[in-house]
């Protein structure tokens, strides 16, 4: 007989102020590197000169895009039972891994483009780098028992 389900909310993540520009001059870098390179295969004998206004749309877009809609988690629930750990944001984005099905856990450290959690999957790595995972942040009280519950459920061999 299984237990009653834990349900845990996941709040929206706060970025910094400061990572939040952190992160827009690191968008502003890329967008100037894209616009050089464009330039240079359809442009070569102008390559070395990005006009102006080139630069001030990139500047505009990358800063904008990156700065007021840019990597930000939504929040979602995270559900334990005991056969399954399952993450729900709405219709959008569910993922789930069962006991005994674990092929990935891995502990992501926090940096200045995500915080710290703990990735599961039932795939390897590169499919669980395209199909996605269940994310359990590390500010999470209850982390360490997740954690514990999945390092258990892991596939052996």
């Amino acid at each position: 007989m299984s237990s009653a389900p834990k349900i845990y909310h996941i709040e929206s993540e706060q970025v910094s102020l400061s990572k939040r520009i952190a992160r827009a001059l690191f968008a502003l870098a890329i967008f100037v590197l894209v616009t050089y390179a464009v330039h240079a295969f359809f442009h070569p004998s102008k390559a070395g000169r990005i006009s102006r206004e080139d630069f001030i749309l990139d500047a505009l877009l990358a800063v904008g895009t990156d700065f007021f809609f840019g990597s930000k988690r939504r929040a979602y629930d995270v559900e334990v039972d005991d056969d399954v750990i399952r993450m729900r944001n709405g219709d959008w984005h569910n993922k789930s891994v069962r006991r005994g099905h674990i092929r990935y856990l891995r502990e992501v450290t926090g940096n200045l483009f995500r915080e710290s959690s703990l990735r599961l999957s039932e795939y390897g790595p590169i499919r669980t780098h395209f199909l996605g995972c269940v994310w359990i942040p590390a500010r999470l009280p209850e982390y360490e028992e997740i954690k514990a519950r999945a390092s258990s459920w892991l596939v052996i061999g």
